[in-house]
């Protein structure tokens, strides 16, 4: 479980600069609609998964002890 959480927990953290930089290229050239785009879309779905899963993570463990 532990290397789940710590697997989870990176690659949200990978995602989120991620998230970051496409955040920054948008507002430099918002020609190219990189925060419009279905591929941004489900980027920022699977971030929002990822952030709700490491919550729930954190809480259930912490309630454990």
């Amino acid at each position: 479980m532990r290397a789940v959480k710590e697997f989870i927990a990176h690659l949200a953290i990978a995602m989120l600069l991620g998230m970051v930089v496409i955040t920054i290229l948008d507002g430099y050239n918002p020609l190219m609609a990189f925060l419009t785009s279905k591929a941004t879309k489900v980027y920022i779905v699977v971030m929002c998964i990822l952030g709700v899963t490491a919550a729930i993570m954190y809480i259930a463990e912490s309630r454990r002890n």
